[in-house]
């Protein structure tokens, strides 16, 4: 009988991590266990500067050591950008030079600005480590454009592989009983507070809202970052928002299934999961054209695009969806039709379909015991 390929994953620890990385990683153990012998090592896990440190001295150690006894046949890295790509670069060689194939999962938004910005010898390195890799995962066709021309990868090593997501069996019905007693429209953000996701963008937009529409505007607001910031903004605006911290699994479901508009005007993306997640029960987006967003969304079809940073915009798009019933019914069940071409299962079984075919390049040093 042939032995299950054996996968160790490493990226931040899908249990306490918090973000799109994170639950990629999670979505990949909750549905690939069956495909392979597939484990994840977490080198990164949210918590103080000497927490961040031990789980990464820890999950090194033992990446290393299971290199060191033969017991993977393909690392699965996720990477973004700074510390993230600078920390498991050490581990992309030591696996190269054990001759472990490397899958390089790239989710960052920022990685080519960062990357620009360092030392031409630095920048060598880096790329070395990318070229290293059996196989470069990225999230759309933009981005593999970029990786292609700014890194000089080899066109075949380097798939698209959009992000998906865990479909929920059913949405509430928007229109229908579901909306009784309802007061308002939900309107959801869901992602880091700062510029990048233009979170102070959504706040200033609704603030431009005609007194009438505002008020019937229900604004939830979850994620990480500069969440202080953001409450005084609200409050200086005048904008009723509800605005917490990251949200668990649970809390992120009823927030999605109590919302019916979802909001993200970023500055940079590759393609956030929180969107996905939203498209898929069943809301429509209000989005930004970066990164792979246009290969998703089509203006006006499953969804409304608006220029980043232009806030007349964005206060137009959201007074249309609040007023225009069936705009926003026709947008989000288009979406949540979208949707289905994310789920999880089979990007699960696409990917393992990966791991089997890097697993069979390869050519150990080390006999198995």
């Amino acid at each position: 009988m042939r032995e299950r390929v054996r996968v160790v994953m490493i990226g931040p620890d899908p249990r306490r991590g918090q973000g799109g990385m994170a639950t990629v990683a999670a979505t990949l153990l909750r549905h690939g266990a069956d495909a392979v012998d597939l484990r994840c090592v977490p080198t990164h896990s949210d918590g103080s500067a000497a927490h961040r440190l031990r789980v990464w001295l820890a999950g090194s150690l033992r990446v290393a050591g299971l290199l060191a006894t033969n017991r993977i046949d393909v690392l699965h890295v996720h990477v973004s950008e700074r510390g993230s790509v600078l920390r498991k670069s050490i581990l992309v060689l030591a696996a190269r030079g054990c001759r472990v194939p490397v899958l390089l999962h790239c989710h960052g938004a920022r990685f080519f600005d960062w990357y620009r910005s360092l030392p031409r010898p630095v920048r060598t390195g880096i790329a070395r480590v990318f070229r290293a890799a059996s196989q470069v995962v990225v999230l759309g066709e933009p981005s593999r454009a970029r990786y292609l021309d700014v890194l000089g990868l080899e066109p075949d090593r380097v798939v698209v592989a959009p992000n998906a997501i865990t479909l929920p069996a059913d949405v509430p019905d928007r229109l229908g009983t579901d909306r009784a007693g309802a007061a308002g429209i939900g309107v959801l953000f869901l992602g880091r507070f700062g510029t990048r996701k233009g979170s102070a963008d959504v706040l200033t937009a609704i603030a431009a809202l005609p007194a009438e529409v505002r008020e019937r505007v229900r604004l939830r607001m979850a994620g990480d970052g500069e969440l202080a910031a953001t409450a005084a903004l609200a409050e200086r605006l005048g904008v009723r928002a509800r605005i917490t911290g990251w949200l668990s699994p649970a809390e992120r479901d009823a927030a999605l299934a109590d919302a019916e508009v979802f909001v993200l005007p970023s500055r940079q993306e590759e393609l956030p999961m929180a969107l996905l997640e939203a498209m898929g029960w069943g809301l429509a987006p209000v989005v930004t054209p970066v990164g792979s967003i246009p290969d998703v969304i089509e203006d006006g079809r499953n969804g409304l695009l608006v220029a980043p940073g232009e806030i007349a915009e964005l206060t137009t798009a959201i007074q249309r969806l609040v007023g225009d019933d069936a705009l926003r019914h026709r947008l989000a069940m288009r979406a949540r039709q979208t949707a289905l071409g994310f789920d999880a299962v089979e990007y699960t079984a696409r990917m393992a379909r990966r791991w089997t075919e890097l697993a069979g390049q390869r050519q150990p040093v080390i006999a198995r015991s």
